[in-house]
């Protein structure tokens, strides 16, 4: 539908109104001089007839009915009126126009009878004495008993009347069409008034919509335009500081994310790429450029990132995996995916984040590997020198107690380092499996059941408690010997780093589509600062504390990596003085390929 202008959407409004209003003040005038006509040539017949009703008086009295017509025919011929008198029985006994016998009884008519009963009274018709539409007016002549004597009437023809009243309307006409184009004129000059401001500021509007920020809008001679010309200025200078700032902003986003050594990829809940910075694509294998408003599918070509990427759009959780990327060459990265929100808080689709750990990795296999061969190298003199300490240390030999002191200190310390031999060889063979455990479906209460019975030789020892909470039923997929040694680790963790007395809760439920177990203990706690770290090699709270009891600092490592074999998590919650809780998360359904 084509648009039309604002002028002419208004001009002919405008003409409408203003032809009503010059209608209905053309009408009312009409109307008003016409009423005003009409009365005050009712006025002049009335006199007419009340003078004519003096002279009469007396000859009416003496009942001089030809002087009476003679006076009528007199007067009628200088005034140019009708006149007639009538008796109260409607005998007429003189008229200005005909002779009084050859008229008929008037008592009749409308006016005659108003007089005749005492007041003035009009009526206009057709006269068929004189073939004429006439304005008759009668008037009463009384006694001095105010006794009716007569009617004394006047008439005047109509033809007189309208031509009067034409003239009149043609000149209320001739008026109304000259004020009415003069009101058009005026019309139009309003509208231009208002159109033409309007004009400018859409054209200013546009250059803004354009991008001319500097074009401003002079000040109008009108309040309201001027108002919005004041607004509209005001909102291009606020546009221009905004988009000053955006571009500014983004400029500094683009700026930081190329710099940065990990890859983003941005993308929306219909899998579209909102964003992919330069190392994204190196490590994709595409142009980052051109990845915008493309389909994952399109970007993203390995299938385990592609059903990565739907698991963090669809879980709406953070995610985090480490995968291998095969195409030329073999790529090990780390992905990390969150929820992305809105300005509204809104989430609107999923962040990853792709580090390249390909350098990392090999590194951790070479480490691993020199760990686990100098552990194994070093697995058979500590052997062997703890053998013979042993012997030394036996009944058979009669020591001094100097030489006995330090032979317990060698033979303390010789198994501590094989303790951490242990751990060292059991963390390498984790890493070396990366994941792949053998695993059964097995009921979770005898695995749990089992581990505490393992510590509670050295729960007795301080008199703690270790109770249990798990339903029977509760069955997954695990390394039944492997969980184990984790929930060994942790309670024989939480027996050192308590008081005396005190206890030990071992609490296993489903959470949705995982599996959750608790160990709670009401040890000495551990600092907010120290929790993050928690779970790295040799890291010790107090350096002291643990080893005058004898812990070698991998045991909590030891359990993040059975977790992980698990593709599980593991964290804690702890508050000086009260405790700890350590959190263990696995899935129902892990994924546990054959390994060795």
């Amino acid at each position: 539908m084509k648009k039309k202008h604002l002028f002419w959407l208004l001009l002919p409004s405008y003409w409408l109104l203003t032809a009503v209003a010059i209608l209905v003040m053309a009408f009312y005038t009409f109307h008003s001089m016409s009423n005003l006509y009409f009365q005050a040539l009712e006025k002049d017949i009335s006199i007419r007839a009340l003078l004519l009703s003096e002279q009469v008086a007396p000859l009416v009295t003496d009942e001089k009915f030809s002087e009476i017509d003679a006076l009528c025919k007199k007067i009628g011929a200088t005034a140019n009126t009708r006149f007639t008198v009538i008796l109260p029985d409607g005998k007429v006994v003189g008229d200005s126009n005909k002779e009084p016998d050859t008229i008929e009884l008037h008592d009749n008519r409308p006016e005659i009878k108003q007089a005749l009963h005492g007041s003035s009274g009009m009526d206009i018709r057709f006269s068929r004495t004189v073939r004429k539409e006439q304005m008759y007016i009668a008037v009463p002549l009384k006694n001095d008993r105010q006794e009716t004597l007569c009617a004394v009437r006047a008439a005047l023809p109509m033809t007189d009347i309208n031509s009067e009243l034409g003239k009149m309307t043609r000149q209320v006409v001739i008026v109304s069409i000259l004020t009415g184009l003069l009101a058009m004129g005026v019309c139009v000059y309003v509208v231009r008034r208002i159109t033409t401001p309007l004009l400018g500021m859409s054209s200013a509007a546009r250059q803004f919509a354009e991008g001319d920020f500097h074009h401003r809008i002079p000040a109008q001679q009108t309040l309201e335009f001027d108002q919005l010309a004041e607004a509209l200025n005001s909102m291009s200078e606020q546009l221009n500081q905004t988009l000053s700032s955006l571009s500014e902003q983004r400029n500094e986003q683009n700026a930081v994310l190329t710099s940065l050594d990990e890859g983003v990829l941005a993308i929306d809940k219909r899998e579209r790429v909102i964003h992919m910075n330069r190392v994204a694509g190196e490590i994709l294998g595409v142009e980052y450029t051109d990845a915008k408003s493309q389909l994952v599918q399109q970007v993203v070509r390995f299938a385990n990132l592609q059903e990565f990427i739907k698991s963090v759009l669809g879980s709406q959780q953070p995610l985090q995996r480490d995968m291998c990327l095969r195409s030329d060459d073999e790529k090990q990265i780390q992905a990390r995916g969150t929820v992305l929100w809105n300005a509204e808080e809104q989430s609107i689709g999923a962040l990853i984040v792709l580090r390249d750990i390909t350098h990392l990795r090999h590194l951790e296999t070479i480490r691993s590997d020199f760990v686990a061969n100098v552990s194994h190298e070093l697995k058979t003199p500590i052997t062997s020198i703890k053998g013979f300490v042993e012997t030394l240390l036996s009944d058979e030999w009669n020591h001094e107690p100097d030489i006995l002191r330090f032979l317990e200190i060698i033979n303390q310390q010789s198994g501590r380092l094989n303790s951490i031999i242990d751990d060292l060889l059991i963390l390498s063979r984790l890493e070396q499996k990366k994941g792949r455990v053998l695993s059964e479906k097995v009921a979770l209460a005898p695995v749990i059941e089992t581990a505490i019975y393992l510590c509670q030789l050295q729960a007795a020892k301080k008199n703690i408690q270790i109770s249990s909470i798990c339903p029977k039923d509760l069955e997954f997929e695990i390394n039944v010997p492997l969980i184990e040694q984790a929930l060994v680790n942790l309670i024989i963790n939480a027996v050192k780093y308590s008081e005396n007395d005190k206890k030990i809760l071992i609490l296993a439920e489903k959470q949705h589509h995982q599996i959750v177990i608790y160990v709670k203990d009401e040890g000495f706690g551990i600092e907010h600062k120290h929790q993050d770290r928690l779970f790295e090699r040799f890291y010790r709270v107090d350096t002291a504390r643990s080893r005058k009891l004898g812990g070698t600092g991998l045991g909590l490592s030891i359990v993040k990596h059975i977790i992980s074999a698990h593709e599980g998590s593991i964290r804690v919650e702890s508050r000086v003085g009260i405790g700890s809780t350590f959190i263990i998360t696995l899935p129902l359904t892990a994924s546990a390929n054959p390994g060795a």
